[in-house]
């Protein structure tokens, strides 16, 4: 099968989309983890440089954790 020049084309910036660096471990979550915290709360739209955050907590249960007390602990001080 021949691809068309505008087939080639989406296939190609589907494959520029689709970058797997864009994920980070339990490290570099934690790192982040609070600028995040604070983007949520502020009621602000989450920034791309935090996507990978949120795109770790939805598959790490230990970060997830952390991450709700964190945002627990930061409700509290801030009534």
């Amino acid at each position: 099968m021949k691809l068309t020049p505008k087939q080639l084309s989406e296939l190609i910036q589907l494959a520029v989309q689709s970058r797997p660096d864009d994920t980070i471990g339990c490290d570099g979550c934690h790192e982040l983890m609070e600028e995040f915290a604070q983007a949520e709360l502020d009621g602000v739209e989450i920034s791309d440089s935090l996507l990978v955050v949120q795109a770790h907590l939805a598959q790490c249960r230990c970060c997830r954790a952390e991450y709700k007390a964190l945002i627990e602990g930061l409700r509290e001080i801030s009534h």
